[in-house]
């Protein structure tokens, strides 16, 4: 697993997959600085990753390389039997799916400056950035989208009695939206039960109970206005 700084953005629920299933890994961190940026790059144009993104895998059973977080999480369902098969419950998933990365998307939005320069890109000069009115209007729409959870998580998992892959996704946004926005997460009792759920699952409850994770991780990058780490 190739990822970029150590942050949970995009990489903690393709972890989370890996620790579940007890699938052994190596992870490559970049660093931010010229070198990882450069590193990057290099990665990124090479003929074997023709979109290549952060984070990516390479499946040393096939030699196979994927990139896009949401891709490496299908594929990797697929190969561990996490993916559904009925028709519907594709269809379910997907729409589920989508909403996460709606969301994340617009978290995004709400603690990255995108008037900053960054590498080779410069940052302008007269752009404005105003983190409290866009985290405030992000507010708005999680307070409208966690009661929605709140109804379709009314299983012990997405699926049923098991987690699939998008479960693993699910669980990263959640989390991530209630350490950001706790307030939203009040008297919803079925997406806190959802969250505890998953924190015990086997091979995961050691994680969660571990001293690393109790250390704390960025969920963004140390450059974001929130960037999540304890």
């Amino acid at each position: 697993l190739s990822s970029g700084i150590n942050a949970e953005y995009g990489g903690e629920s393709i972890r989370h997959i890996l620790r579940y299933q007890n699938e052994p890994w190596e992870e490559h961190t970049l660093t931010i600085s010229t070198e990882g940026f450069t590193e990057w790059m290099q990665m990124r144009d090479a003929d074997d990753m023709p979109f290549g993104n952060l984070p990516f895998i390479e499946d040393t059973d096939t030699g196979k390389k994927v990139t896009q977080s949401i891709t490496v999480l299908r594929y990797l369902g697929r190969k561990f039997g996490l993916f559904p098969t009925d028709p519907a419950e594709i269809v379910h998933c997907e729409i589920v799916e989508q909403e996460i990365y709606d969301l994340r998307n617009k978290m995004t939005t709400a603690v990255y400056n995108p008037y900053n320069g960054f590498g080779p890109y410069p940052g302008s000069e007269i752009g404005k950035f105003d983190h409290e009115f866009l985290k405030g209007r992000f507010a708005q729409r999680v307070g409208e989208r966690i009661p929605k959870f709140e109804k379709t998580l009314n299983k012990p998992f997405l699926l049923g009695d098991k987690p699939c892959y998008v479960d693993f996704l699910l669980y990263e946004i959640l989390d991530q939206l209630k350490s950001f926005l706790p307030e939203k997460f009040e008297g919803s009792s079925n997406v806190l039960a959802y969250l505890k759920r998953f924190e015990e699952l086997p091979n995961l409850k050691d994680w969660f109970q571990s001293d690393k994770y109790k250390e704390g991780n960025y969920i963004n990058a140390p450059m974001a206005a929130w960037h999540g780490k304890k």
